[in-house]
């Protein structure tokens, strides 16, 4: 998800600006929107990296994302930030986080199940 976005938000700014977050094509709102890519391919990258390399630490990153994305949504309600446009890609993000939030937390309820199992065997 997060190396579509990056795709999205860098090679594809124009489009996902006017159709997908619903913002002026200013340059300044570009530029954000480029940024925010690249930081979406840091993170696409960093998850194969934890996939390939530290596979057990999947369910914490996925608990981490939601948890990120929440306490992002404290601040700007905090700091009284109101979405002005019509900002599509949010629905695509809502899902993204419960997805993440589901996954993560079904580990951690199954894991308690495995272990309940193995001491059975």
């Amino acid at each position: 998800m997060d190396l579509k976005r990056g795709f999205a938000h860098t090679f594809d700014v124009r489009y996902s600006a006017e159709h997908l977050a619903g913002i002026e094509l200013l340059s300044d709102s570009l530029v954000l929107m480029g940024a925010f890519g690249i930081s979406n391919f840091l993170t696409g990258f960093i998850y194969f990296l934890v996939v390939w390399k530290a596979r057990s630490l999947a369910p914490y990153i996925l608990l981490i994302i939601s948890l990120s994305y929440f306490i992002g949504g404290l601040g700007m309600k905090y700091e009284d930030v109101q979405l002005e446009s019509q900002f599509i890609g949010q629905h695509i993000m809502f899902v993204y986080i419960i997805v993440c939030l589901i996954a993560g937390l079904l580990y951690f309820i199954s894991y308690d199940d495995r272990g309940k199992n193995q001491t059975r065997e």
